[in-house]
């Protein structure tokens, strides 16, 4: 699902490489706007078609010790419990999933190495044993030993991790963290990887483990979906759509436009709005974080004006500056109520 703070996050990324990028046309960054929101989604697809894949690959191992030469009692009657969990049947039964996989041509078959990885690491667990030995045999609780199996062993492995990131670009951020460094010139883009290793282990560099990002946002609703099967309704019923309302279908390339369009107009409202703070020394991503937050004020009417500088004061802490949050949150103070009083924001 492309939640609001996914919305904001990539337009955020799009904005940032707009600007960077002279000569790059709108309708160019909103179709890779788009694109980047359509993967996102693709990614909570995929990791819910995991949990088939890893269940098949379990019960060919059971099947092949059952069928070897020199074969012991375990081999011939193996627990068949995670073999034959309802919810990786229920899930494994989705007509949207599996047209998802056609559609997409994105399956697990060929990454037996990493499908053994995730599974030896669930069968070596205490959650595994217990399962087994004491877990009663309902569709609940094969429901939550899969939850409790992805959220404390496979959505957190670095494997599965550097494996999405390297079947997608929109994938990114696979350790959910950002690095931050502080320097007193402004750098060329493509510098910014050299500078960073230079930085690195020094008080100029900062790395922040984020819970926001795309990646994760999209973890937690394959947990969320899982947790919400049921045995008397169908799994499809249960997959979370791309967007909550048609109202977000279109947010993203809104606020996009909106912030690209009348780009001059906000930053004539930031400057006014700056307090003791020099144009110059405002960052580029506390200028697209200010712009965005202006457009969102004043193009959204439905979206309530706390809501939105809340929103945008994390994003600043979370993608610029240490001083970023308290810069924004006082900026976007002085322009509401300034525009408040020329009566252009009406709205609470």
């Amino acid at each position: 699902m492309i939640n609001r703070t996914l919305i904001r996050i990539r337009v955020l990324q799009e904005l940032f490489a707009y600007y960077h990028n002279p000569g790059k046309q709108l309708a160019e960054a909103e179709a890779q706007l788009a694109i980047s929101n359509e993967r996102t989604h693709d990614l909570y697809l995929y990791l819910l078609t995991l949990i088939p894949a890893l269940t098949r690959l379990h019960r060919a191992r059971l099947e092949r010790r059952r069928n070897k030469l020199l074969r012991t009692a375990e081999d011939l009657n193996p627990n068949m419990r995670l073999a034959c969990n309802r919810l990786a049947e229920a899930i494994d039964s989705s007509s949207l999933l599996r047209e998802f996989v056609r559609v997409r041509g994105l399956v697990w078959t060929d990454e037996e190495m990493l499908l053994t990885t995730l599974l030896d690491e669930i069968l070596e667990s205490d959650l595994y044993q217990e399962y087994c030995a004491t877990a009663p045999d309902t569709f609940t609780a094969d429901a939550k030993f899969w939850v409790q199996a992805f959220a404390g062993y496979t959505l957190k492995n670095a494997e599965l991790d550097d494996y999405l990131e390297s079947v997608s670009l929109y994938w990114d951020n696979p350790l959910a963290v950002t690095e931050k460094i502080e320097v007193e010139d402004k750098i060329d883009i493509e510098e910014v990887d050299r500078v960073v290793a230079e930085l690195e282990g020094t008080e100029y560099y900062h790395a922040v483990r984020l819970t926001t990002s795309p990646v994760e946002i999209e973890k937690e609703f394959v947990l969320k979906s899982m947790r919400k099967a049921k045995p008397e309704i169908p799994f499809d019923e249960v997959i979370i759509p791309a967007y909550k309302d048609e109202e977000d279908t279109t947010l993203a390339v809104e606020l996009l436009r909106a912030t690209i369009i009348h780009g001059a107009e906000y930053k004539e409202i930031i400057t006014r709005n700056l307090k003791n703070w020099d144009m110059d020394r405002v960052t580029s991503v506390d200028m697209i974080i200010l712009q965005m937050a202006l457009a969102e004020l004043l193009s959204f009417p439905s979206i309530p004006t706390m809501v939105t500088l809340n929103e945008y004061i994390e994003l600043a802490k979370i993608y610029s500056t240490a001083e970023s949050g308290v810069f924004v949150n006082g900026v976007l103070d002085s322009a509401l109520h300034a525009l408040r009083r020329e009566n252009r924001i009406m709205k609470l």
